[in-house]
């Protein structure tokens, strides 16, 4: 029996979930060089294989059975290499170190760098744990805090979570409502909105399978936000 091929319109259908999961990580990263590895949203409730998804692309365009009008759709993105994914390119390391010390020129600090700049807090932990020539070393430490690994937002909001569970012994995760606030000495950690921001998060498909676990492993934790409590029944 012959090899069966997935119909026309799932081909097609396929084809543009592949280039939108594309252009969301150009847009995110700056480029269009993946890893292998690399995953990008949730697709059906499982992170989006689109590092093996453009590896794909390269094969089939190298053995020349690439659709000629889809070898342009791609040439057209930003960063794109019909080689393999490599080191981003001299152009884009300049440009992220740009912004990053424009940053810290403009607030002191790269505290916010993350809201501010996502593209560019992303670049920066990745230059931290990657193999860079002494010069691109020498021109990092001269950004203050930039080869020092930070605490991650993660950390933080596990750890806020931990404490409020301590001081509600009777309650879990479950039981956050978005006003909830934790006080601790002088200080205040709105919860309620932290947990909105990582189900938001998870809901858009970025966290990577390591933060879910994370999270996951706060007793009662659930993706889906409570329902709002009913005021009791008025008596007659």
């Amino acid at each position: 029996m012959g090899k069966t091929t997935a119909p026309a319109s799932a081909r097609a259908a396929a084809w543009a979930k592949f280039l939108d999961e594309l252009d969301w990580w150009i847009e995110q990263h700056g480029d269009a060089a993946v890893p292998q590895a690399a995953t990008s949203r949730l697709v059906d409730g499982v992170p989006y294989p689109l590092g093996r998804r453009v590896r794909a692309q390269r094969e089939r365009h190298r053995r020349g059975t690439l659709d000629v009008e889809r070898a342009r759709a791609l040439e057209a993105r930003a960063g794109w290499s019909w080689d393999g994914y490599a080191p981003r390119t001299a152009r884009v390391w300049q440009q992220r170190l740009a912004e990053v010390r424009a940053y810290v020129d403009a607030h002191g600090t790269l505290d916010g760098l993350e809201s501010v700049n996502a593209p560019a807090a992303r670049w920066l932990r990745d230059q931290r744990a990657a193999e860079l020539t002494p010069a691109q070393r020498r021109e990092l430490a001269r950004i203050p805090g930039a080869t020092t690994e930070r605490k991650s937002r993660l950390d933080e909001f596990v750890a806020a979570m931990r404490g409020w569970l301590a001081v509600e012994p009777d309650r879990d995760a479950g039981d956050v409502q978005f006003s909830t606030v934790y006080r601790v000495g002088r200080a205040s950690v709105p919860l309620g909105k932290r947990v909105a921001y990582w189900r938001s998060r998870y809901a858009a498909g970025r966290l990577t399978a390591g933060e879910v676990e994370a999270i996951e492993a706060l007793p009662g934790w659930s993706w889906k936000p409570p329902r709002r409590r009913q005021p009791a029944a008025q008596e007659a």
